[in-house]
């Protein structure tokens, strides 16, 4: 079946996500993060934590959804090379949008619509939350369910954040 209710959870998802990159567009003068050499906890600190986790939580909730939706999701048999394909495709993908940002007249459209930074922060979210998923499948094949993979992905991909975040 095509549209079920778990499609109708998946679009109400990917309108909260358009609401929060609006929300986050109001405020980008009072979250904007500076590069100090403090090493105190500050506010901004934790507001984009706070964006980056619900950001990954909603992607999780996205996959986390397909899977009632589709039983055979997480199933093909390409998903035991996924880990590494997804890695290449993560360097791909940045090398990408670095030269996006390098790039004069693509940084100038880049920067007047702010929009498009937000969809590649999600899409950049969205890869490491699956390179995370790939390593946890790969590693947990049969032992654990395609809903529960999707939960420790979260959790894994949340903590690392949390620690690079911390470390910047």
């Amino acid at each position: 079946m095509f549209f079920s209710r778990w499609t109708l959870f998946q679009g109400l998802i990917i309108a909260v996500l358009i609401a929060l990159a609006f929300i986050a567009d109001l405020f980008k003068t009072d979250i904007s993060a500076s590069f100090s050499s403090s090493n105190e906890v500050d506010a901004t600190k934790l507001i984009i934590l706070l964006f980056i986790i619900v950001v990954i939580g909603l992607l999780s909730l996205l996959m986390y959804f397909q899977t009632k939706k589709s039983k055979t999701f997480l199933k093909h048999s390409l998903w035991d090379k996924m880990h590494m394909i997804m890695l290449f495709f993560f360097v791909i993908s940045l090398v990408i949008i670095f030269s996006v940002f390098m790039i004069d007249p693509l940084s100038s459209m880049v920067q007047n619509n702010r929009w498009f930074i937000y969809i590649l922060l999600y899409y950049v979210l969205f890869l490491i939350n699956l390179i995370v998923l790939a390593f946890i499948h790969r590693s947990r094949k049969q032992t654990i369910s395609n809903e529960n993979k999707i939960k420790y992905s979260f959790i894994w991909t949340s903590i690392s954040l949390i620690v690079i975040i911390f470390l910047i």
